[in-house]
């Protein structure tokens, strides 16, 4: 479960980097959100359940940070730029 979040945490973080570019805010509502929310259960999930290891610990936090950035980007764009 943690490889799956921290997966999910990866795919939200460039889909993240490519929102940056103008224009290009949208794919926060349709990729990063989404991936950044699965990571969040995925990873949490993990850590719940006793999983050792950083992976699912440093999945969580990343997947928190990136809901909150794409949050504040859409949120900075009027949800579209």
């Amino acid at each position: 479960m943690g490889g799956l979040g921290c997966g999910f945490s990866v795919i939200a973080s460039v889909f993240a980097l490519i929102g940056l570019f103008p224009f290009l805010g949208w794919l926060n509502w349709i990729t990063t959100l989404p991936a950044a929310i699965l990571a969040i259960f995925f990873c949490g999930v993990a850590v719940t359940r006793g999983e050792r290891g950083a992976g699912p610990t440093l999945g969580l936090i990343a997947g928190v940070l990136l809901l909150f950035w794409a949050i504040f980007r859409l949120s900075i764009g009027a949800g579209i730029i």
